[in-house]
């Protein structure tokens, strides 16, 4: 399985705004820099967001995008939902399948299904926000924040 551009960036934009003090607003313009995504793509995601009642926007010189709730009642399942659109590891478990009674691999897909759901709810905001700070800290620096390839150092 693997995650869609815009999970993984809504995630780590969530994430960015969990390790605000006090949930203070962020200007999308500032999150995008952090983050390295455009803003444009992030406006869509906020967007989203925003209407899942997961962030909410403040107006002002002082205004931007906050959590709508505390870091640790958000959950990484709450931030996939919202912005993945397939939320299920094969089409089959969306549609009604013909061969649904018959199928092998159906019981298979439904316990992998369960089991990313039950990783993802097992994630809040909050445990993901104080892993990436004590990992800052740890190493003494910002964490990058794009992801590149592995490279082979032999």
């Amino acid at each position: 399985m693997k995650l869609s551009t815009r999970v993984r960036y809504g995630l780590r934009a969530m994430v960015e705004l969990a390790k605000q003090s006090d949930y203070k607003p962020m200007s999308l313009r500032e999150l995008a820099e952090r983050q390295q995504v455009s803003s444009k793509y992030l406006e869509q995601m906020a967007s989203a967001l925003k209407i899942a009642g997961l962030v909410e926007s403040v107006r002002g010189a002082e205004g931007g995008y906050r959590l709508a709730r505390s870091a640790d009642q958000i959950t990484a399942w709450d931030v996939y939902r919202v912005l993945d659109i397939a939320s299920v590891p094969t089409d089959c478990l969306n549609y009604h399948c013909q061969r649904e009674k018959f199928c092998s691999s159906r019981e298979l897909w439904d316990d992998l299904n369960r089991a990313i759901i039950d990783i993802l709810k097992s994630y809040s905001l909050r445990k993901l926000a104080k892993r990436e700070l004590a990992l800052q800290k740890k190493l003494g620096t910002d964490i990058p924040t794009g992801c590149a390839p592995k490279t082979d150092d032999r």
